[in-house]
């Protein structure tokens, strides 16, 4: 079962910062009575870490895997982006300029891929070498692009640091003036400095992703409160664990959030799969399903 222990300062009410989805969090105490819910101000800055957090973990994701046309040497228009494998693409066009390493990911006007997500604008990622060579990188900018409405700016740069090609893929990644805008006309901040191991496997369905220790991001809610997150034990994602009530969660891992005096530490528990979390504070005990949040 994962484990998730929250420290925190000031009330008795508490918050959470998941990072990679936006978690609503209804729980039981063990003898069945309810916590108290989040405060309204606490929701929306906790769903803004976590939205924008999962924004440009996406926008990095995709990216990554349009990468492959640099691996295979594909120029030109590319209209059914099979080389990608990647379903969230397949009403895009891509378009590959091999000559200058620019690599154009055009949603148009708005197309929904899987989970209702729907897409619109310009991904453009300028490369500098094939993604698994060490010292190769690619830097992600974009032309009025949105998720489901939300706008999104910023410079994404990834860095391969791997020691040698025999060693996992490893990628520094910074976020530079990254910002989501709301259609309400709200926004918020956040600039990252992360460190990023591919882990693969002989079989891809057992790869694992982990964020290393020391990783860390910052900016402003909404709600123009500062925030802070830095991984104190690495946070492993793994790709059998995704479904389509898991959500891009952690299976274990520790990180620290600091949320305007607020100081929280998540420990996502030991490796498995499922939904069930507990959480422990002061002394106390909770568990958390997390399946449909």
């Amino acid at each position: 079962m994962k484990k998730l222990r929250v420290l925190y300062q000031m009330t008795g009410k508490f918050i959470l910062g998941l990072g990679l989805t936006s978690l609503w969090l209804v729980a039981c105490t063990p003898n069945g009575a309810d916590i108290q819910p989040l405060p309204a101000v606490d929701e929306q800055s906790v769903e803004t870490e976590a939205v924008i957090d999962a924004d440009f973990e996406e926008i990095d994701d995709l990216a990554a895997n349009a990468m492959v046309l640099a691996d295979v040497g594909v120029g030109g228009r590319v209209t059914d982006v099979q080389e990608m494998d990647d379903e969230r693409m397949r009403c895009a066009t891509v378009t590959h300029d091999m000559a200058n390493g620019i690599i154009v990911i055009d949603f148009g006007d708005g197309c929904t891929g899987p989970n209702g997500v729907t897409r619109s604008g310009k991904i453009i990622i300028q490369y500098d070498g094939r993604r698994f060579v060490p010292g190769s990188f690619w830097s992600v900018t974009f032309d009025n692009f949105y998720i489901n409405d939300r706008h999104i700016e910023g410079i994404r740069k990834v860095t391969n640091v791997s020691e040698s090609l025999d060693a996992d893929p490893t990628f520094n990644i910074v976020l530079l003036e990254g910002k989501v805008t709301w259609p309400d006309s709200t926004f918020a901040t956040r600039e990252v400095n992360r460190t990023r191991v591919w882990h693969r496997a002989s079989n891809p369905l057992q790869d694992e992703w982990w964020i290393l220790e020391g990783s860390t991001a910052s900016g402003k809610t909404r709600d123009d409160v500062n925030y802070s997150t830095n991984v104190l034990e690495k946070l492993v994602f793994k790709r059998s664990c995704r479904g389509p009530k898991k959500g891009r969660v952690p299976v274990a891992g520790v990180k620290e959030i600091q949320y305007g005096d607020r100081e929280l530490v998540v420990d996502f528990g030991d490796g498995e799969c499922d939904t069930i979390v507990t959480v422990t504070s002061n002394g106390e005990t909770y568990e958390i399903d997390l399946s449909d949040r």
